[in-house]
């Protein structure tokens, strides 16, 4: 398993191209299970203001 910061762009691309699985509204921030055609799972981890981190799960 690995994770990456991200900028607001990049996470918004990847839920545009990806699958939502399951999505999950916290007050301090919004969590995306995902299924990307290349990338395969990922769970996007979405702070506030926009930035946040990609966590790479193992198939």
């Amino acid at each position: 398993m690995r994770t990456f910061d991200a900028e607001p762009q990049v996470l918004q691309d990847l839920r545009e191209e990806s699958e939502i699985v399951t999505a999950q509204a916290h007050p301090d921030f919004n969590v995306w299970a995902v299924r990307h055609p290349t990338l395969g799972k990922l769970v996007i981890i979405e702070g506030r203001d926009g930035s946040g981190v990609i966590v790479e799960t193992e198939e």
